[in-house]
C-alpha cells in the first residue's frame, strides 16, 4: 500500500482513560505511538494534569512533542523543556472562588507555572489528587503548599468534595454553588469542577498550536482522543476526534469514531485506524483487518 498524501499526521491525546489507567502504561500503547512517529507522526499528550514531574516522565516514555497542560492553559515545548504559551485566571477571580470554597468546605488545588497550592489543611485529597500529578515521594510532600493569601493568577483551579472524589453528585453539586462565577470557564467532571481561564480549553490551545506551530497543516486533518467532559472542545475541531469506550455520554455524543477502552488499548487502535484513514498507512499485523473473503481492499 502507498501513502495517499503529504499530509503530517499530527495526534492531540488526553492522558488519564485514554493512554492509560491508574498509570499503568501498556506494551502495545507505547508500541502504537512508536509506529505512528516512526511514520512521520507528530505525538502531543493533551491533559488536565499540570507540567509537572508524572507528565513530563510520560512525554518521554512516549517521546511527545507537546505538552498541553492545565486543560489548555499550558503548552509545553518537550524539546526546550519550556512553556512556550499560558493562559492565567485574575487573582480577583480566584478569591471569589476561594470564598465560596470556604462556604461550601471544598477542598481546592490550584497552581501557576511555578507553585501549586491547596486550600485547606486537610492532606487526604490533595495526596490522592497530587499523585496524578507528581511521582516521587520529595515532590507528593514538598511541591503542593497551604495557601496563606499569597498573591497568584493560576493557570488552573480544581473544586474538590473532601466527602467522594468517587460519586459524581458531588462534583454536581460544587458546580451549582460556583457557576455564577462568569469570568472563569468551568467543566464538572465525574470527579470534580475544573476552572480555567476564560474560554480556555484543550480545543483553544490546540487551536492556538494550529496557528502558531503546526501553521502548515490543517485543523481537520489532525487527531484528538479523549474520555471525560474536559475533552469536549476536541472533538469538534477535526475530522479525527475519537471517543473511547469508557468515556463520558457527552463525549460518546460528539466524537466523530469510537474505539475500544483504556484497558484494551484503545487509544493504539485508535491510531492505527487515524493513520489508515489519513495517510492509508497499515501496520503489518492489521492487514487482513482491511480485506474481506474475496481479498480486496
Amino acid at each position: 500500500m502507498k501513502n495517499t498524501n503529504n499530509k503530517k499526521p499530527i495526534i492531540f491525546s488526553d492522558v488519564d482513560g485514554t493512554i492509560y489507567s491508574d498509570f499503568n502504561l501498556q506494551t502495545n500503547t507505547i508500541e502504537d505511538v512508536n509506529f505512528a512517529i516512526e511514520n512521520g507522526a507528530d505525538f502531543n499528550i493533551c491533559t488536565g494534569n499540570p507540567v509537572e514531574e508524572r507528565m513530563l516522565s510520560l512525554c518521554a516514555a512516549l517521546n511527545a512533542q507537546y505538552l498541553i497542560g492545565s486543560s489548555g492553559a499550558q503548552i509545553y515545548d518537550i524539546n526546550s523543556k519550556q512553556i512556550v504559551k499560558s493562559w492565567t485566571i485574575s487573582f480577583d477571580s480566584l478569591t471569589k472562588l476561594i470564598e465560596l470554597a470556604k462556604k461550601i468546605k471544598c477542598q481546592v488545588l490550584f497552581w501557576d507555572n511555578k507553585n501549586y497550592y491547596y486550600l485547606f489543611d486537610d492532606f487526604s485529597v490533595v495526596k490522592k489528587i497530587s499523585t496524578y500529578h507528581f511521582i516521587t515521594e520529595e515532590k507528593l510532600n514538598n511541591t503542593p503548599k497551604l495557601y496563606n493569601n499569597e498573591f497568584i493568577e493560576p493557570v488552573k483551579i480544581e473544586f474538590y468534595s473532601t466527602e467522594s472524589t468517587e460519586d459524581e453528585s458531588y462534583a454536581k453539586n460544587i458546580y451549582e454553588h460556583i457557576k455564577a462565577i462568569d469570568t472563569v470557564s468551568m467543566v464538572q467532571t465525574s470527579s470534580n469542577v475544573e476552572i480555567s481561564p476564560k474560554n480556555v480549553n484543550k480545543g483553544f490551545a490546540i487551536k492556538w498550536m494550529m496557528e502558531n506551530i503546526y501553521s502548515k497543516a490543517e485543523i481537520k486533518d489532525i487527531m484528538t482522543i479523549g474520555d471525560s467532559n474536559n475533552d469536549l472542545s476536541m472533538m469538534p475541531i477535526t475530522n479525527y476526534s475519537y471517543a473511547m469506550a469508557n468515556s463520558s455520554q457527552k463525549l460518546l455524543n460528539i466524537a466523530h469514531f469510537f474505539t475500544s477502552a483504556v484497558e484494551q488499548n484503545g487509544l493504539g487502535e485508535a491510531i492505527l485506524d487515524y493513520l489508515y484513514r489519513l495517510k492509508n498507512i497499515v501496520k503489518k499485523y492489521m492487514l487482513h483487518n482491511f480485506s474481506n473473503s474475496k481479498g480486496d481492499k
